[in-house]
């Protein structure tokens, strides 16, 4: 299991400076307080403990942190990890950092009132284990809030051709898309042959494997993208729907 925390990490080393000129971007627009009032909308309680599972530069963290929660950041990236520390340092926000396996956790039980991530799930090599963990260091009456796609899924030919057309589409107004991964091709070749989820149709995965590892009060809401997306990326993500999934830890 290490080895393929490894294999993720590195690959994610590779787009740092490029999910940090996104985020920059999201913290300049009104996209901070969409997701801040989304956050907190969902939250189980008004402040406490959350954990941002994969951080990357520290986007939600900052967010929860100017909301007065008390932040913990984690990402398989260590060059993502300096990232976030550092624009959390910038924002006035106090959080700890860690390099870690989000399958496998640092933390004692019950820590974490929240459980928060965004385009996470979808790097999972094993995503039971990795909510099973997510689980256990969560409070009773805790929640976890995640948003993904499927974004390395390849689809039937009606779904391939409407992502081509609306890749074209944000070429002819805006240009080429941004491409952050600036790495060599074996790495992201390993990094492909360790996902989970390459062929795996969601959120229907989550909503038959949630409640069988315990998880109860589950809302999935299949689509998000015109509440948190850029003009922009409402049209180069138009056919790939960004889904919203909550669920909480039982009260003993």
């Amino acid at each position: 299991m290490q080895r393929q925390a490894e294999t993720i990490g590195k690959r994610w080393d590779y787009c740092a400076d490029g999910y940090d000129a996104i985020v920059q971007n999201e913290f300049a627009e009104d996209l901070a307080e969409k997701w801040s009032e989304i956050l907190k909308n969902h939250a189980p309680c008004e402040k406490g403990k959350v954990l941002d599972i994969g951080t990357g530069p520290g986007f939600f963290a900052v967010l929860m942190g100017r909301m007065g929660w008390q932040v913990t950041g984690i990402d398989c990236s260590e060059k993502m990890v300096e990232t976030a520390a550092r624009n959390a340092g910038k924002a006035g926000v106090h959080a700890e950092f860690y390099q870690m396996d989000n399958h496998q956790l640092d933390f004692p039980e019950d820590t974490f009132d929240y459980i928060i991530c965004r385009n996470v799930t979808w790097i999972l090599y094993d995503p039971e284990k990795a909510f099973a963990e997510w689980k256990r260091v969560l409070k009773p009456g805790g929640r976890i809030l995640y948003f993904d796609a499927n974004w390395h899924i390849a689809g039937d030919e009606a779904y391939r051709e409407a992502v081509k057309r609306d890749e074209e589409e944000y070429r002819r107004l805006y240009g080429e898309p941004e491409n952050t991964y600036t790495g060599d091709a074996d790495t992201d070749e390993a990094f492909d042959k360790v996902l989970y989820f390459k062929e795996v149709l969601r959120p229907e995965w989550d909503e038959i494997h949630l409640p069988e590892l315990g998880y109860g009060k589950i809302q999935v809401i299949p689509r998000v993208n015109e509440q948190v997306y850029s003009e922009k990326k409402k049209l180069l993500y138009r056919s790939i729907p960004m889904f919203l999934v909550r669920a909480d830890k039982p009260e003993e």
